[in-house]
């Protein structure tokens, strides 16, 4: 990918789509993929923001069973066979441990219903004909078991768990910049760092959008016979660039973050229900508390998800030291051996879902569920639609209903969707296992397998892209094929969103020297853009704990 905005000059696209988070990057795939011409802007990095805020699970919907929604569910298990299809080097299968109480609504019994229901209504998950992305049957274990999988599990109460598979992706971050660096091979043009400042409009109709390079300063229009706005939690302040919404732009919003920390529990998910009450007003069946969610990944493990409303900018969203100790204090009453410290707390993702409307004064918090495609023509705007995403896992299918949309407003038949079948950049790989392997194999003299591992996570097929002639200088050029081959613009682009360095905890000043002075050779940094840029990777660590 090669940042170059002037691009944009003097093309009509026939899409435009206005943020470069999961979302707005498989609009822009699907689309491109369907023949249109496409053009994409982000202002800030490629999900640098909400996208980035993932718990790391990609979900097949077996919460779904207590709203009874059939249809949620089937949906989330199709999408989690799709990206192990398509980013097979990114998403892998995991195994979700959730604990049994008693003979009630937490019981085995219980359990073991939801688990065979669970099991049928995905009937279909073992499509692929890879091994490695097989997603068995799910099954009861006894509290023996459980302890002696998972020796520091808490022991009060408990007869033993239920066990599903979900599947987690490795580097949320990459997953949309290879969707992205597909889509721009593809032919889509696309940049970071692009604002929209305005919308232009012929009558009742939008035709594209005035945009500011926030890396210049320079201005210019980018016209589209059909605009998406995909902007997450800023989707209503770029509405109010418009007459029609500039009085009503409030967009109810949830914070929510998850917290980094050492290693929980190896190999498995596990669900903790905690001391506090909660309940869900969507649902049939309300357990009463809600589930806390460890999830293993790279070694550490990712404790969520603390959420609470969200009033005001989303460029001033924080998370405090005051609420990261209240969510330890109430993780550790569900996981009393964990006896989680704040200063174990290596990172923090946060970021936004969309509320289901209601007050916070009214009870627990309650996040919305299904998705809104918004086509603004109800408004009298044409050519004009706005997207509510609101989980990572289904953001594929969302996309592919968008565009169908836009085929339908223009009174053309649909093509087939293709981007549930094709492989992502780095996605062309036929057996993981037998892939991974091959790699380690054949892997040059003075190459540790785990930094071979570490590569085919990351880049997948395409990792040789990273032309290093020995291990020492792999991270130089892991640098330099970030800023010539995917745009990075910043230190922070390379550390949180190209590669894995900095995504659960800041990483050493070394490496951010060792980056900060590569990259400085590569853009023409003088000495005080280098400090600026590491100072500015650290204050996005800089909570106060």
């Amino acid at each position: 990918m090669k940042r170059d905005v002037s691009v944009f000059n003097n093309n009509i696209y026939d899409l435009l789509v206005i943020g470069g988070g999961i979302y707005g990057a498989f609009i822009a795939w699907d689309a491109v993929l369907r023949g249109f011409s496409v053009a994409l802007v982000e202002r800030g990095d490629f999900s640098g923001a909400t996208s980035a805020n993932s718990q790391k699970i990609i979900h097949g919907g077996f919460r779904y069973l207590q709203h009874g929604d059939f249809k949620r569910m089937r949906e989330s298990i199709r999408e989690r066979t799709n990206l192990m299809r398509i980013a097979p080097h990114l998403i892998h299968p995991l195994p979700v441990l959730v604990p049994t109480y008693g003979h009630g609504i937490k019981s085995k019994e219980i359990l073991r219903m939801a688990l065979m229901m669970y099991d049928a209504v995905g009937f279909d998950r073992n499509q692929l004909s890879d091994p490695e992305k097989r997603i068995p049957r799910g099954r009861i274990f006894s509290k023996e078991k459980v302890l002696q999988l998972l020796p520091n599990f808490p022991q009060e109460a408990l007869t033993g768990a239920g066990v599903f598979y979900d599947a987690t992706v490795y580097n949320s971050e990459r997953l949309v910049i290879s969707v992205l660096k597909s889509a721009e091979q593809k032919g889509v043009n696309l940049a970071n760092y692009v604002e929209t400042i305005g919308f232009i409009q012929k009558g009742d109709r939008v035709t594209g959008i005035e945009c500011r390079d926030a890396l210049t300063g320079s201005t210019f229009p980018v016209q589209a016979r059909t605009v998406v706005n995909a902007s997450g939690p800023w989707l209503y302040r770029v509405l109010s660039l418009l007459e029609p919404y500039r009085s009503r732009v409030k967009f109810p919003l949830v914070k929510s973050f998850n917290v980094i920390t050492r290693l929980l529990f190896e190999k498995y998910a596990v669900g903790l229900y905690g001391k506090n009450s909660y309940q869900d007003q969507d649902a049939l069946l309300n357990k009463g508390t809600r589930l806390f969610f460890v999830t293993p990944w790279r070694n550490h493990s990712v404790v969520g998800t603390a959420l609470s409303y969200f009033e005001g900018n989303p460029d001033e969203l924080k998370v405090t030291s005051e609420e990261i100790e209240k969510f330890l204090e109430d993780f550790n009453l569900a996981c009393p051996q964990a006896k989680l410290k704040p200063e174990e707390v290596t990172f923090v993702h946060r970021g936004f879902l969309p509320s289901a409307g209601l007050g916070g004064k009214a009870g627990d918090v309650q996040i919305s569920k299904k998705y809104r495609i918004i086509n603004h023509r109800t408004d009298g705007l044409n050519g004009l639609i706005s997207v509510i995403g609101v989980k990572y896992t289904t953001a594929r299918d969302v996309a592919e209903k968008v565009v169908d949309h836009v085929f339908e407003c223009r009174g053309d038949k649909a093509p087939q969707s293709l981007s549930r079948f094709t492989p992502v950049y780095g996605g062309q790989i036929e057996k993981f296992d037998d892939f991974l392997k091959d790699q380690i194999k054949n892997r040059l003299a003075g190459w540790d397998e785990n930094l071979v591992r570490s590569l085919v996570y990351n880049y997948g097929s395409s990792y040789s892209e990273i032309k290093a002639s020995s291990p020492q200088d792999l991270m130089r050029h892991e640098v330099i094929h970030a800023i010539q081959e995917e745009m990075a613009q910043k230190l922070v682009d390379v550390v949180l969103r190209r590669t894995e360095w900095g995504t659960a905890g800041c990483p050493e000043d070394s490496i951010l020297d060792l980056c900060a002075q590569t990259m400085a050779l590569e853009l023409g940094w003088d000495s005080a853009r280098i400090r600026s840029e590491i100072e500015e990777v650290k204050k996005f660590y800089a909570w106060s704990i």
